[in-house]
């Protein structure tokens, strides 16, 4: 599990692009929602790959995402932290035999650096209201050395990536109001399409999935913006994470053995680009391919060359 949930933030800091000529080949879709990092709406979260939305009430204010999250919204309180709060995060890619019943020792995984004193209060299957099948559970925790919470969790899979929709709250049992705001999770796969993009973009995922089968971690780096910055994560962050892994799939020899990358949402922006998409890959103790999302981010081009730049504005 370890193995995987690092390869997930070593994609989260590998993703976002911009190019240099021709941009009438890339775009999105033709009436495709845009994803809320590029256009966001009061009320909906929107999502590039895995293509989703959740909708939420619109007066909550958007709070800064914490670790392993792409979005945090919640009810503002005077003088107190905002409560109910309404977290979505990607995680993956998991082994296609990762079970969602196995979503509450993930939960925990998780949130073992920040919580403790975890009560499961119940488990079970469930499926959005398409039909696709899904987890949920109510776990009860301590965040810190703070408030005693209460976690709805709802999970979902697109191929081996997890979609995690959370509800937060410190008032006790999360009521069926705030459940039904988790259950509005909406998957999208018609706006999963590929887009073209710039030739030099192009030879930069090239280059980054190249870097990555060659497990050098110098190489890894060096595609990365010094200024990069993603969920609190640096450059130096996340080269650690990935040096000091257990079961460091990237830099050892029994991890990434191929890997390409796909697009299906990006935008360019002055020295910048938006991109979003997966990375098909496979591992040498299963050549079973996977996906992993690139994680909503940007790129930047810095003499000459892009680079991941993260998901700071």
């Amino acid at each position: 599990m370890k193995k995987c949930m690092v390869f997930s933030l070593a994609c989260l800091v590998a993703a976002a692009l911009w190019g240099g000529q021709a941009f009438a080949q890339a775009g999105n879709p033709a009436g495709a929602l845009k994803p809320t990092f590029l256009a966001p709406t009061p009320g909906l979260y929107v999502h590039g790959w895995p293509a989703f939305t959740v909708s939420y009430p619109k007066e909550w204010t958007i709070q800064p995402p914490m670790r392993l999250e792409y979005f945090r919204v919640g009810a503002a309180r005077q003088g107190l932290p905002p409560s109910p709060t309404l977290t979505v995060g990607v995680i993956g890619p998991f082994p296609f035999s990762a079970p969602l019943s196995m979503m509450n020792l993930m939960f925990r995984g998780t949130r073992e650096l920040t919580g403790k004193d975890f009560k499961t209060l119940y488990d079970k299957p469930t499926q959005l209201a398409d039909g696709t099948p899904a987890q949920e559970a109510e776990i009860e925790w301590t965040f810190m050395d703070g408030p005693r919470l209460n976690t709805f969790v709802l999970a979902a899979k697109k191929d081996a990536t997890w979609i995690w929709v959370h509800i937060h709250h410190d008032q006790g049992k999360i009521g069926d109001d705030l459940k039904r705001i988790a259950y509005s999770l909406k998957l999208m796969p018609a706006q999963e399409k590929p887009v073209q993009v710039p030739d030099d973009v192009r030879a930069f995922l090239d280059r980054v999935a190249s870097n990555m089968v060659s497990h050098d971690l110098g190489k890894i780096m060096a595609d990365y913006s010094d200024n990069f910055l993603a969920a609190g994560l640096s450059k130096d962050s996340v080269g650690w994470m990935i040096q000091t892994s257990p079961d460091g799939p990237i830099i050892r020899a029994g991890g990434v053995t191929s890997m390409s990358a796909t697009v299906t949402v990006f935008e360019p922006h002055g020295d910048k680009a938006y991109i979003d998409g997966f990375f098909t890959l496979k591992y040498k103790e299963d050549p079973t391919p996977v996906t992993a999302a690139m994680a909503n981010l940007q790129i930047i081009k810095e003499n000459g060359q892009w680079r991941w730049y993260g998901n700071q504005k």
